[in-house]
């Protein structure tokens, strides 16, 4: 009887067992803002813990490296391009990363008495891009971005991520104050 239950316990020791998937628990220090280091018509505040990149024509880039995250930047004068084809050319964007069914969720922010008026579309889904931006005067000035990820995209996983680069965003255009 001994030698019996002694088989059991070994056999029911080695019995395996799946392990439920687990999710990274991913928390990000409060962030602190410095102005943008670079001589174009428009001055905002970015993230410290990014690193900030200037391309030309007033084109930059936000690195943050902790998260293997990268926000593009395309600013426009609306002297030298029409407000409508830039429109376009974004939704053009917007809808090629989103070619499998996904859900886009909208938000807006507007200061009339400051002309910026901006647009936030997050995709919920697994798309190269989850997060497109957009602010415009309507008269002037014109910026775009768009966030990637050095990583495959799961939505559920960089969501913090992206809830915390948004957030980035969102003060860019509190700050963002046209030339």
């Amino acid at each position: 009887m001994k030698k019996l239950f002694v088989l059991f316990l070994i056999v029911g020791c080695n019995t395996p067992m799946p392990k439920p998937n687990g999710m990274l628990a991913m928390d990000y220090p409060p962030p602190t803002y410095q102005q943008a280091p670079m001589d174009c018509p428009f001055i905002f505040d970015f993230n410290s813990l990014s690193s900030f990149e200037v391309q030309s024509n007033c084109f930059f880039s936000m690195s943050y490296p902790s998260m293997k995250a990268k926000v593009y930047m395309s600013y426009f004068n609306l002297n030298e391009h029409q407000i409508e084809d830039l429109y376009r050319d974004f939704n053009a964007r917007l809808m090629e990363h989103t070619k499998q069914e996904a859900r886009i969720q909208e938000s807006s922010y507007e200061n009339a008495n400051q002309q910026k008026f901006g647009r936030f579309f997050e995709i919920t889904s697994d798309a190269p891009s989850n997060l497109h931006y957009l602010v415009t005067d309507q008269k002037n000035h014109f910026m775009s971005g768009v966030l990637f990820f050095s990583a495959t995209p799961n939505y559920d996983s960089l969501f913090p991520a992206i809830q915390y680069i948004k957030n980035d965003l969102r003060q860019l255009t509190e700050s963002l104050a046209w030339r």
